[in-house]
């Protein structure tokens, strides 16, 4: 209930920005006299307050998958806050209810093809979506001029263009608030070329090395320590080397390591934004299931686990697989083997696919024995 107060409230502040930016810009009433605003604006902006907010939302996060798109992003993921959109197993982009509060502002998830110009492309994928904010309003702005002085339509075009800008504005200034960094503290950042830019483009890498399916062991550990014990690199930054370096240590076979840096990363959790750790806690069963063989952890693990739209199926059904080998239950892993086949050729990490067809082949045999 307290998530749900506070996103009503983040839509009220909305409009109330977007009205009191609509008075400011334009001034109480036109000269003869006509409000620019009807009378009963309160009436209209209550009723109208998601809609407007959800469009206005929704525009800036699809300037960010256009800009992706452009810079040879691959998409994954769209939120704005109820609806999502979110590549499924064959590849194809489907409708999903976004029932996570943590990530209902609105989010899209692209990931780097290829690792050359790594920091050009990332600066316009950040770029895009405060772009597309500010087109948004330079277009409602004029269109209101269309519409007579006391149409509805004219006080919608208005709002819009007023919430844009002030969505524009907000996002363009540099914070990080919640684990998010905002648009323009992202672009400020890369154009800064500084540790924390160095350290953004290490993760980047990470990234298209995963997404292009090289092994875990050929990760740029070395430079991903140096990142790691960097004071000047915001913690965010710095807990997600380690997160890569857990991935090497595994790759490399040596998994005491790899269990010290996930547990220093699972102590730190609280640097991301909350809508993520539900993806940590499946990767956590996982590890303790398949690798450390511990079913008590793996299953306290999984009663942690908070899906979202940024939620990988194929997550799930590999903690599910490897929590029902540990149990000997084989119908059980029967059942997740489908979705698991179905989920890795749409991965995000494409390098741990050919570790997961090992394991498949082995729970098939164990399906069969029964």
């Amino acid at each position: 209930m307290k998530k749900v107060l506070g996103f009503i409230a983040m839509l009220a502040v909305g409009g109330l920005l977007g009205y009191v930016g609509a008075t400011l810009v334009l001034g109480d009433r036109e000269p003869d006299g006509v409000p620019v605003l009807p009378e009963d604006y309160g009436t209209y902006l209550l009723l109208l307050l998601p809609v407007i907010y959800l469009v206005v939302v929704g525009i800036h996060e699809l300037g960010h998958v256009l800009a992706g798109r452009w810079q040879n992003f691959k998409f994954y993921n769209l939120t704005i806050g109820p609806f999502a959109w979110k590549l499924d197993d064959d590849d194809r982009v489907r409708f999903v209810w976004n029932k996570n509060l943590n990530v209902a502002g609105g989010v899209a998830v692209m990931l780097p093809n290829g690792s050359n110009a790594l920091r050009k492309r990332f600066m316009w994928f950040a770029a895009g979506g405060p772009l597309a904010s500010l087109v948004l309003a330079m277009t409602c702005y004029p269109l209101a001029q269309v519409f007579g002085e006391t149409s509805f339509l004219r006080f919608v075009a208005y709002t819009t263009a007023a919430l844009s800008i002030v969505i524009f504005i907000a996002t363009i200034l540099p914070f990080r608030t919640g684990g998010f960094a905002s648009d323009g503290l992202r672009i400020l950042t890369f154009a800064r070329n500084g540790a924390t830019a160095l350290a953004d483009l290490t993760g980047l890498r990470a990234l298209a090395h995963l997404r292009a399916g090289k092994a875990y062991d050929e990760l740029p550990v070395e430079e991903m320590a140096a990142v790691s014990a960097n004071e000047e690199v915001p913690g965010q930054q710095r807990v997600t080397m380690d997160y890569y370096r857990y991935l090497h240590a595994i790759g490399v076979g040596d998994i005491a390591k790899a269990n010290s840096l996930f547990t220093s990363v699972m102590d730190r959790l609280d640097v991301y934004p909350s809508g993520t750790h539900g993806n940590f806690f499946l990767e956590e069963a996982l590890f303790s299931a398949k690798y450390l063989n511990d079913l008590p952890a793996a299953e306290a693990a999984m009663e942690k686990v908070t899906s979202s739209p940024m939620t990988e199926p194929l997550s799930i059904h590999l903690a599910n697989a490897a929590i029902a080998e540990l149990k000997g239950d084989a119908e059980a892993l029967a059942t997740e083997l489908p979705g698991i086949e179905k989920g890795l050729a749409r991965s995000m990490d494409q390098s741990r696919v050919s570790t997961i067809r090992t394991w498949l082949s082995g729970w098939k045999d164990l399906v069969a024995k029964g």
